[in-house]
């Protein structure tokens, strides 16, 4: 059990000096990953100005960099369905919301459109199926932890896609 604990905290040691240093590498389990692509970029999160959504993807990588994976997804598909939600007003339902995003991602060209709009309608079905944010006994449970990894990567490819699309706004 010692042996554990001491092999716990150089990783967790070892991290914080790759991240200090800004280096897109981490210890995981003795094995050197690049977790570059498991980041939301520093300066796309910069341009998120609603802060809901920017707390939710803060929490979300915070959650991934301690290895804490299952929390990670739950709030990174959190902060999917927030996203969801940017445009939404007294005249824009989540819907239109949803599909103005799509529409600025795929720029007006009708292949990229189509592409994103099933990439939502996908992420969404897969956060209803499974148990990252219903926890029905119904909901298909996840219980490897590369499928985590999977799911996370998937949502923050697209999140971080479509913050690159968003209009400023200061909600």
């Amino acid at each position: 059990m010692m042996k554990h604990s001491i092999i716990d905290d150089f990783e967790a040691q070892m991290n914080a000096i790759l991240k200090l240093n800004e280096i897109t590498f981490q210890l995981n389990n003795g094995k050197i990953v690049n977790s570059f692509d498991a980041k939301i970029n520093q300066s796309s999160l910069e341009e998120v100005q609603e802060a809901g959504l920017k707390e939710l993807l803060q929490e979300a990588s915070k959650y991934y960099d301690e290895n804490n994976l299952q929390i990670a997804v739950e709030k990174l598909w959190d902060a999917f369905e927030r996203l969801k939600t940017y445009y939404c007003s007294a005249t824009i339902d989540k819907k239109k919301s949803v599909n103005k995003i799509v529409k600025d991602m795929g720029n007006n060209q009708q292949p990229y459109m189509e592409m994103f709009e099933k990439e939502f309608h996908e992420l969404t079905t897969l956060g209803n199926n499974f148990r990252i944010r219903h926890h029905e006994i119904t909901k298909v449970d996840i219980q490897d932890k590369r499928h985590f990894e999977y799911f996370y990567k998937r949502c923050l490819s697209l999140i971080s896609t479509a913050i690159k699309y968003l209009e400023g706004r200061n909600l």
